[in-house]
């Protein structure tokens, strides 16, 4: 099953880029940077322990961040994430990242060059977009800002970039500040996936349900077992919007107590569109494949059912009918 997992073609829709470093990355870039105790900084954070809540992820971040604070950083940082996405067995991966200013050394538009620029240059077969992602604590002005840079850079790149991503602190700004920002973004032709249900907030999961975006990712507590209740249960399974899962992020955040007891098996007892992913396979130690073994030795899921998830994750891709056609081709 080991074997299957890796040789099986995957489709990631879920990685943040800064969270997705391996470690042989953050080695090259304190190197880059003249500073390896920035690699020790990182060394620390990452071994505080398998299990981290929500919060010490974030602070996790704060580490990577320290790092890849020029394009040329974040160039390397991308074109290494692609390349370990690609030699897991990823035939598309949709990689997401909230712009970032660093000020006197890059600003918000350099650094999403700098990872165009990184997926333009890469060699391999993998097909890879991206996404830009709103983080929930900057607030809506930044938020329309990073809407401007998704559509100029769209403008040059229309393959390229292909939606607008809502993340960060869920117990952070409102969602009825972002959601003109994100209607916006959809009107202009952006596909829109937004982080939901990451806490429980049951009044804010029914607003995105409604607001209806392209994709979830987690919602992790909107199960009656898991924090949340029927109402957003039903509510989320009558929708059919996919859900980006993550087991291990999950699992390592404590927002769920077991893999055993995560919500996966409900969608999946349900036969609600899913799509495994990884979410930060650096900073959770986990790839793709790895992912596919959990849910198989958690769920009982056969060489059978894995490939039929792996496939059907093809139609949630932000991607023209055209290209579906030929990921579905690896698969036959």
């Amino acid at each position: 099953m080991e074997d299957f997992c890796r040789e099986c073609p995957k489709i990631e829709l879920h990685a943040h880029l800064n969270g997705s470093l391996s470690e042989r990355t953050i080695q090259k870039l304190s190197h880059l940077e003249g500073a390896p105790h920035l690699y020790d900084e990182w060394q620390v954070a990452i071994n505080h322990g398998q299990h981290r809540t929500l919060a010490e992820c974030f602070e996790m971040f704060k580490a990577v961040h320290a790092l890849t604070v020029t394009p040329e950083a974040v160039r390397l940082a991308t074109s290494d994430v692609i390349t370990d996405f690609e030699k897991d067995g990823v035939i598309y991966l949709e990689l997401r990242s909230t712009p970032r200013e660093v000020k006197g050394r890059m600003n918000k538009e350099q650094y999403v060059d700098a990872i165009i620029d990184a997926i333009l240059s890469h060699q391999g077969s993998i097909v890879v977009r991206l996404l830009l992602s709103v983080d929930r604590r900057q607030g809506p002005a930044e938020a329309e800002h990073t809407l401007k840079i998704a559509l100029d850079a769209r403008k040059k790149h229309p393959e390229l970039v292909v939606g607008l991503d809502l993340s960060g602190d869920p117990t952070a700004g409102a969602l009825d500040l972002f959601l003109p920002t994100l209607s916006k973004a959809r009107d202009q032709g952006l596909g829109v996936v937004v982080h939901c249900g990451e806490v429980p907030n049951n009044p804010e999961v029914m607003e995105m349900l409604r607001f209806a975006p392209d994709r979830l990712g987690h919602v992790t507590c909107l199960h009656p077992e898991l924090g949340g209740c029927q109402q957003q249960w039903d509510a989320l399974l009558a929708s059919k919007i996919p859900v980006e899962v993550c087991l291990t992020s999950n699992l390592r955040c404590k927002t769920v107590p077991t893999y055993e007891k995560h919500h996966l098996r409900h969608l999946l007892s349900a036969g609600h569109p899913v799509a495994l992913a990884t979410d930060d396979k650096g900073v959770f130690c986990s790839d793709l494949s790895a992912e596919f073994l959990v849910a198989a030795k958690t769920f009982d899921l056969s060489q059978h059912d894995l490939r039929n998830l792996s496939l059907a994750a093809v139609n949630f891709c932000l991607a023209p009918p055209e290209l579906k056609e030929k990921l579905r081709l690896h698969f036959d």
